[in-house]
């Protein structure tokens, strides 16, 4: 019977990370870059509907909104681009 252990100490680091790099280079990199755009182009779209909008307060809360949304995906994508960074390094993807 196997136990956890003889699991464990059956698959090394290094083979985790050559399973797992391919994953990370062709689907988890170009999903974060994507929404990072989507992200980026929110932020820029909302910046310019704030300057060149109507001076409406409505409009104006609205652009506001869609600005802070858009910092806040930045952030997250960041976020993100940083775990998988620490993870690749920890299991030598890469």
């Amino acid at each position: 019977m196997l136990s956890p252990s003889s699991l464990l100490a059956a698959v090394s680091p290094d083979d985790f990370g050559k399973a797992i790099s391919p994953i990370i280079v062709h689907i988890v990199t170009p999903a974060l870059e994507i929404l990072f755009a989507v992200a980026l182009l929110i932020f820029a779209y909302s910046v310019a509907r704030l300057i060149w909008g109507s001076a409406e307060g409505e409009d104006r809360a609205n652009a506001k909104k869609s600005m802070l949304g858009g910092i806040i995906g930045m952030f997250i994508m960041l976020s993100a681009w940083g775990i998988v960074y620490v993870i690749s390094n920890t299991v030598k993807t890469f």
